[in-house]
């Protein structure tokens, strides 16, 4: 059975219609919120800005590191949850089938149209996203970038293969790491992200 991407996605739309006085959604064994993304851009793009040119690559690897973590023991408790194993696990025949329910869930949580283009098992996997909401951050407040821009997007690509291919949790956080081939902030029609193996982890 494959993956019902649209079957999930009725299933998100209706959880998150209970909720507490603040706005916390019990669902899939973790809390989720309803949270602005220009906030969220904004934290990681002044972030950036306030690191400098000089410290560039130390902010970027800051933020798709933050990024990588929370995806990772997001989807943890994901996979973790009584609501995965009702509606998800029965529809998965293969170990490859996680990273393809794990898109559809980032889908129903509004991080973008993720499509899976390429999954070579335990090596490879290549996400394309054609809306991705850190690209659209960027471009409205800084026009053209001249690099990659979705550090949550990347971040949460290697997470999935770590999930699903690194050890076992929480050990495998860092297996794979992700780079961000395409990006629309730069002027590509779409933001493509390749996770492999990561041949310098970082430590947990």
């Amino acid at each position: 059975m494959a993956i019902d991407t649209r079957k999930i996605l009725h299933a998100v739309m209706e959880g998150s219609r209970i909720r507490d006085s603040k706005g916390i959604i019990p669902l899939f064994g973790v809390y989720l919120s309803l949270f602005s993304v220009e906030y969220y851009n904004k934290i990681s793009f002044d972030f950036e800005k306030k690191m400098g040119q000089e410290r560039a690559g130390q902010a970027e690897a800051l933020l798709i590191k933050a990024a990588q973590e929370c995806g990772y023991a997001t989807f943890q408790g994901i996979r973790s949850s009584w609501e995965w194993e009702q509606l998800v696990a029965p529809m998965i025949e293969s170990k490859e089938d996680q990273v393809h329910g794990f898109c559809a869930l980032a889908m129903a949580f509004g991080w973008g149209d993720m499509e899976i283009k390429a999954l070579i098992p335990g090596e490879q996997l290549v996400i394309r996203v054609r809306d991705s909401y850190e690209a659209d951050g960027y471009l409205k407040r800084y026009a053209r970038a001249d690099s990659g821009k979705c550090y949550m997007l990347r971040g949460v690509t290697a997470a999935f293969m770590g999930l699903v291919y690194g050890e076992d949790y929480p050990d495998g956080c860092f297996s794979f790491s992700a780079a961000e081939m395409l990006c629309r902030a730069k002027g590509d029609s779409y933001c493509e992200f390749v996770a492999r193996k990561s041949s310098q982890p970082y430590s947990a």
